[in-house]
């Protein structure tokens, strides 16, 4: 932190510590819950100052011991009323401090973790009955549709656990191990763009087949945070993608075209930038609507917006 004079810190400073705003650090200094060392001449000096114990003694007061509440909604990727929700049910254990005169509810990280994880499962579970058996796309000792040498044949990867390739004859058979390293998958970061674009293809049964070189640049390049691929219960691959910018061939790009569901592409040259097809609208709710089909969502294990786009599309259709 930069000091202003000697050992002193200025007002934004002090807010930058405490994660407050300035005017909230104005308001403290009112109350007399925060003592500056210049009370009376702040004017003149051009803003409050603080020392060094006075700032170490509101982190004490001030700073919870884990993660508040709006903290902890925003890595769980909900509302803090939708959070509070489960805190009443004890889904998800939180603890109350006293901050100041008023009580604090904070959350030690590695609930949130656990709790985040035990929704991923439920998501996943939602998922797998959906759109059919997902695939897992990297073990540690190789991904999801990379050529590799079999007993010194090439083949094709389709299963990482258990470990199963599709051999050159056209064969899908499990085994032990491969001859050889396996080329790593690059690091990608996570698409936080809202949207995913959706494809279908068939499952091949040829090693070689462009599905496959297809799959494996999509993968590669979005990396396997921004991609799911799915076994459909006839024989097809269901391939969801987040909103990324892929570089394929011309031949690739044309069954990417034929392959499309749900979204949509757009292409410059050999780039393909995948769009989605939703907009963006805001909606003003009550705060008791937004309770009661938060609630309703939780039940059914879908997210809200899933539940409300479920409302609206049942609305249109009766209408």
């Amino acid at each position: 932190m930069e000091v202003v004079i000697g050992l002193y810190y200025s007002i934004d400073q002090v807010a930058n510590e405490l994660g407050k705003t300035k005017r909230q650090v104005q308001y403290l200094v009112q109350q007399r819950l925060a003592e500056p060392i210049n009370i009376d001449t702040h004017r003149r000096d051009g803003g409050y100052r603080f020392s060094e114990e006075e700032l170490k003694r509101l982190r004490e007061v001030f700073q919870l011991p884990g993660v508040s509440v709006k903290d902890a909604a925003r890595q769980l990727e909900m509302t803090p009323q939708y959070l509070m929700k489960f805190v009443k049910e004890e889904q998800i254990k939180s603890d109350v401090a006293m901050i100041g005169n008023r009580k604090r509810r904070w959350f030690q990280q590695e609930e949130i973790n656990r709790f985040k994880n035990f929704l991923s499962q439920k998501s996943h579970a939602k998922r797998e009955g959906e759109y059919g058996r997902k695939v897992q796309l990297i073990s540690r000792e190789v991904h999801i549709f990379d050529e590799v040498l079999v007993n010194g044949s090439m083949a094709r990867v389709v299963s990482v656990e258990p470990l199963q390739v599709l051999t050159d004859n056209g064969e899908f058979i499990r085994v032990n191990s491969i001859d050889g390293k396996t080329r790593n998958l690059p690091e990608r970061r996570y698409i936080r763009k809202r949207g995913v674009v959706e494809f279908r293809m068939p499952i091949p049964r040829h090693y070689q087949h462009p599905v496959y070189q297809l799959l494996f640049q999509l993968l590669h390049q979005l990396g396997e945070r921004n991609i799911q691929i799915y076994e459909e219960e006839f024989g097809d691959y269901l391939v969801r993608c987040r909103l990324g910018v892929v570089h394929l061939s011309e031949r690739e790009i044309q069954l990417l075209q034929r392959s499309i569901i749900s979204g949509d592409v757009q292409i410059d040259n050999q780039t393909v930038m995948f769009q989605s097809d939703e907009v963006q609208k805001t909606l003003y709710i009550s705060k008791q609507l937004l309770k009661q089909y938060e609630s309703i969502a939780y039940q059914e294990e879908i997210s809200a917006d899933e539940k409300l786009l479920e409302a609206l599309h049942h609305y249109i259709a009766k209408s």
